[in-house]
């Protein structure tokens, strides 16, 4: 168990680096290779229960559309479940160190991995 002084410093951290984040937003947005499209990563936050993730846009500069965003672990953050995105993202996040997928797609669960018993169905009936 963490004492009190330790939480307080992590947790003073994470506020320290989310504050940075947004005093210089607009330093942080980077190009993905090959592209004109832009991203920009934020930490994670134990707080709110977010792992770190990418944001990623349409345009330089984190102008333009947000196309979508990945967690660290390949999972689809802030509705981007479900999403495939381009191969040269996907090899760029990772060699940032994102597990993304072979299938390129966010939170994708191959049903070759699960053993039986390790899910059930459920279904649902409008009544």
């Amino acid at each position: 168990m963490k004492s009190f002084i330790v939480f307080r410093a992590e947790t003073q951290a994470e506020k320290d680096a989310i504050f940075a984040i947004e005093l210089f937003e607009h330093e942080t947005y980077k190009l993905i290779p090959g592209s004109k499209n832009s991203y920009r990563t934020d930490p994670g936050n134990t707080n709110t229960m977010t792992l770190k993730h990418s944001h990623v846009y349409a345009k330089p500069k984190g102008r333009g559309k947000e196309l979508y965003s990945v967690n660290i672990d390949g999972s689809g953050h802030d509705g981007s479940s479900g999403m495939q995105i381009p191969g040269s993202h996907a090899d760029h996040f990772s060699s940032l160190g994102y597990t993304i997928g072979q299938d390129n797609i966010l939170e994708s669960i191959e049903l070759s991995a699960m053993g039986a018993g390790s899910y059930e169905l459920v279904l649902l009936d409008d009544a």
